[in-house]
């Protein structure tokens, strides 16, 4: 047996394999574009869009006042990541001709299109968390279940409407992990790239390479093929401080700053797992049940659950080391998102009444998540502020936690749209907002059809095409419940 067929599909199912994986991509797709916001709400997103879009209109990195601080020169830049920047720039160059020809304002349609990206990524994760799955030693079936509980169980549903960094790490996790333990010298080379690309994504992809090196080393791979990964993070990181020294003069400066504290540590974990506000265990309910399927794995002595675990302990560990660990206004673990896959990836290989365990906890993840799909999840955070709720009482405390008032805060934010013209709305002027009467994104309904009237369009034609997505998606996830697994 060479090593590319140790951890790969057996030879009898690997065009089912490629199959599943491709229809459980393009499902997960069509139903994440379906359900588009019509722009971007975080800081973080509208501060990278805002560099791909200075790369379009003026052709240099400088963002505009509010979208970063001071570099070199007085300058102003990002404090954020380039990889999802440079990745969005022939998205932001699609809209600029898209706003000359429906005279509409440029970064209104720079949003709409760059919002795609997220949507793509983890639509791509979404069938890795499958191949994953049959890595291990899962059925079809079962990759089946695995790949559309993280999808429309777990908080990758609501990011992947987000412009935030983490699905973009994700994909470029859960793809260097699966490449890495076909041990094939081609594919380590390719996931050793994506190690380095894991690091301009963000910071924190340095977590990636040495796992992946070690994971290799311990599977007596050549030396030669075993230090690639960790060679691509410290190819990462040295781009990184050319980027760094371009920006800000300073290769050391990484966005917001890093406070590790070993005293931050234990609130840090517990908040990451379990607190109401941010805890994994309630906005990720199938990831209950990774445990069984890690001992199963174990016991067939797979050393990649391991690097599973390991990558999650790493992600873990380095963001409780931070007081920032619940990553502002995030909905559930935004952190530990580029790790999930590998823990949904395990759940593949349950059967019987684990398998319908997982069912269940997906089935319960997914109104705990669904109300960020019709709405900005930030409606809430904004309502508890103005209501002057502290932010530990929204981290810890049971009876104002996201969980629980999302559906009512969607609700609210819906009724504002229907009572407002999208058009007058939009007339405002662009300065962020320190209401919620003053927004104009949270009096919105976040789908991107709604603001359709923007650029004389019909309402109805955006509500029928994303109608359509949604049917189409449902329509191949039907047949394939119906097809021989």
């Amino acid at each position: 047996m060479t090593a590319d067929q140790a951890h790969s599909p057996s030879s009898a199912t690997a065009s089912d394999a490629r199959r599943l994986a491709y229809q459980l991509g393009f499902a997960a797709a069509l139903l994440y574009l379906a359900f588009l916001p019509p722009g971007i709400y975080s800081d973080d997103g509208n501060s990278m869009l805002g560099v791909a879009e200075s790369i379009i209109t003026r052709h240099n990195l400088i963002v505009t006042a509010g979208l970063g601080i001071p570099g070199r020169g007085g300058q102003i830049h990002s404090i954020y990541y380039p990889l999802q920047s440079l990745l969005a720039v022939p998205f932001v160059g699609a809209a600029a001709l898209a706003a000359r020809l429906l005279h509409s304002p440029f970064h209104f349609m720079a949003a709409a299109f760059a919002g795609v990206l997220p949507a793509l990524y983890t639509a791509a994760t979404v069938a890795l968390v499958a191949w994953m799955a049959l890595q291990l030693g899962s059925t079809l079936q079962g990759a089946r279940g695995a790949a559309l509980s993280f999808g429309f169980g777990t908080v990758a549903m609501v990011y992947a409407r987000t412009f935030y960094a983490e699905p973009l790490l994700s994909l470029l996790v859960t793809a260097a992990v699966c490449l890495t333990i076909t041990r094939s010298s081609r594919k380590i080379f390719f996931a050793a790239l994506l190690a380095l690309l894991a690091v301009l994504a963000k910071p924190t992809g340095i977590l990636l390479g040495p796992p992946l090196s070690l994971y290799l080393f311990l599977k007596k791979t050549p030396a030669r093929l075993s230090i690639l990964p960790a060679a691509g993070s410290v190819f990462g990181l040295f781009f990184y401080f050319l980027y760094n020294i371009l920006r800000f003069g300073n290769p050391l400066y990484f966005g917001p700053p890093w406070a590790f504290s070993l005293s931050a540590i234990p609130q840090g974990i517990t908040g990451l797992l379990c607190s109401p506000g941010r805890g994994i265990l309630w906005y990720c309910p199938p990831v209950l049940i990774a445990i069984l399927g890690f001992r199963k794995a174990v016991r067939a002595k797979q050393i990649e659950a391991l690097l599973i675990v390991v990558l999650f302990a790493g992600f873990l560990g380095l963001h409780s080391a931070v007081p920032f660990w619940h990553g502002g206004w995030s909905w559930g673990p935004r952190y530990l998102l580029p790790v999930l896959p590998g823990l949904m990836a395990l759940t593949g290989l349950l059967e019987g009444k684990a398998a319908k365990g997982l069912l269940i906890l997906a089935f319960a993840g997914f109104p705990v998540n669904a109300p960020a799909m019709v709405s900005y999840y930030e409606r809430y955070y904004a309502e508890a502020k103005e209501q002057g709720v502290s932010e530990n009482d929204l981290l810890w405390s049971v009876s104002r936690a996201p969980l629980l008032h999302a559906w009512g805060a969607a609700s609210r934010e819906i009724e504002d749209a229907r009572n407002h013209d999208v058009r007058e709305i939009f007339q405002q002027a662009g300065t962020p907002s320190a209401t919620i009467a003053s927004s104009r994104a949270l009096r919105v309904v976040a789908l991107w059809w709604w603001v359709l009237p923007l650029v004389h369009i019909p309402r109805w034609l955006g509500f029928a095409c994303s109608l359509g997505m949604a049917a189409w998606a449902c329509l191949i996830l039907f047949r394939m419940r119906l097809g021989p697994l």
